[in-house]
């Protein structure tokens, strides 16, 4: 008996010495005022950024798990999670905190629908780092007068990565870290999957406590530099100190050009000779409005470069440009040849501000997929319909929505009227996904949207056609949105 007691105490001794996680505790919940009006936030998704094939911890198994496996790889965790759960175990640990999250689980998908477009804003999460020290049973096993259930038992430990984001700064307003940690004492076929999910809600419940996230969703406090993310103040600055060939703040002034009434046949050329391909490691499109060289174009097809390559017409020159100014939330930029080569006769068309009547014909022109064969490409459509203060990509804006063909590479080409003046610059084309209801962009739907051109002149800063600038200056600076 005394010997059996020794053995007893032994294998107690070996078993904790098994691998250490480290280990953390709930944060002091906040008190959440019952007059709190908190901002709605809308659950977005967990990336796992653990480097492939990195350990995560050791399994064990054997009498009273003294016996060491195979180091656990990210695999095994990557296997576990469940977008939907992972989802679920969000909306418990907010709500339980007093918290306004939407899609609320209860409602029903065309509920959910409607809901998700109160969110002021969205939540992203990244598995940083993982620490499990599992014990693994068969289920078969008798260990003296006990049999362990089959599957896994153990601790485990999260660090995870928050990002709130703003979609109409459509910049990230608040990051942090925290961490999670459960241990599981019982066997169960799915025990490291609970015990994940147990760690998952305590990171999910520290986020709540925290109380600059706190005072960002509840009280409206707005950290230091709200909308403008290290990144973002990073590249400001870039922008500020790299030598410029040109003014950023510029007067650009639109050459005075009367509307067009000629037909489809008359101006299709001068169409295609007007509008550009914006190039660099990707390509999107783009089109003159000035002879001085200066072009339009989507923020998404420069993003934050300062310099550029535009291809003209027929990819008969191939000229760097400058990145004159941009506004992110309405998705514009303005652009400027860094030199006119001879030769290169630049072409400009009409603007028309008023906006096209629903049923008109309208031609996009861009530079769809292929950029090597498929440039100066023309597709004709009608508008469908006005859509004023529309939530396209997160963002409530005013589109023409048409079914004219566009395809990834067309966002920044031009859109026309039925006479060759332009209207509107390409967007991109979207759908709804079954997945979760997120937005994504998808090629050549007929459901695609242009942002009016007047609207990309005005946060752009760019004179009507004809008007000069006041001698004058004012004292207020042209405000670049960045």
């Amino acid at each position: 008996m005394k010997r059996c007691l020794i053995l007893f105490l032994t294998l107690v001794f070996v078993t904790s010495c098994g691998p250490l996680v480290r280990e953390v505790d709930y944060a002091p919940s906040v008190i959440m005022p019952e007059d709190a009006r908190p901002s709605p936030i809308k659950w977005s998704s967990l990336e796992l950024v653990l480097p492939p094939g990195s350990n995560v911890g050791k399994e064990r198994n054997g009498v009273f798990c003294t016996v060491s496996g195979d180091p656990l790889k990210r695999s095994a965790i990557k296997d576990i999670i469940e977008p939907k759960y992972i989802k679920q175990s969000f909306h418990d640990a907010m709500e339980a905190n007093g918290y306004d999250v939407v899609e609320g689980l209860d409602l029903i998908d065309e509920e959910a629908e409607d809901d998700v477009e109160r969110a002021e804003y969205s939540i992203k999460a990244k598995l940083r780092d993982v620490q499990v020290d599992e014990c693994v049973s068969s289920g078969k096993d008798y260990y003296l007068f006990y049999r362990p259930n089959k599957g896994e038992r153990g601790e485990l430990y999260v660090a995870i990565d928050w990002s709130v984001w703003d979609p109409v700064k459509r910049t990230a307003v608040y990051k942090t870290r925290t961490e999670g940690y459960t241990k599981r004492r019982l066997h169960n076929v799915e025990g490291l999957a609970l015990m994940f999910h147990d760690a998952f809600e305590m990171a999910t419940h520290n986020l709540a406590s925290d109380p600059q996230f706190y005072d960002l969703i509840v009280k409206g406090m707005k950290p230091k530099d709200y909308g403008i993310s290290e990144r973002q103040k990073r590249l400001d600055d870039d922008w500020a100190s790299r030598p410029r060939k040109f003014d950023p703040l510029e007067d650009v002034v639109l050459p005075v050009q009367p509307l067009s009434t000629q037909p489809f046949g008359k101006w299709a050329e001068d169409g295609r000779k007007a509008a550009v391909m914006v190039q660099k490691f990707g390509h999107g499109s783009g089109f003159f409005i000035s002879k001085q060289g200066h072009i339009l174009t989507t923020f998404t097809a420069v993003g934050d470069a300062l310099r550029t390559r535009i291809v003209t017409s027929d990819r008969k020159f191939k000229i760097p440009a400058e990145v004159l100014r941009v506004d992110k939330s309405r998705n514009v930029a303005l652009l400027k040849l860094e030199e006119i080569p001879e030769g290169l006769e630049i072409t400009t068309l009409p603007i028309r501000a008023a906006w096209p009547k629903v049923g008109e014909d309208i031609y996009a022109i861009g530079a769809p997929l292929d950029w090597k064969y498929m440039t100066d490409t023309l597709t004709k459509g009608i508008v469908s319909a006005h859509r004023k203060n529309y939530k396209l990509f997160g963002v409530a804006q005013n589109y023409i929505q048409g079914d004219v063909e566009i395809h990834r590479g067309s966002d920044g080409g031009p859109l026309l009227d039925e006479y060759g003046n332009i209207i509107g610059i390409t967007e991109g084309p979207y759908e709804v996904t079954d997945t979760d209801g997120e937005e994504k962009l998808r090629h050549g739907v007929g459901l695609n949207y242009f942002i009016p051109v007047e609207e990309a002149l005005a946060r752009l800063h760019i004179l009507p056609p004809g008007e000069v600038a006041p001698q004058a200056a004012t004292d207020e600076p042209i405000v670049i949105a960045r």
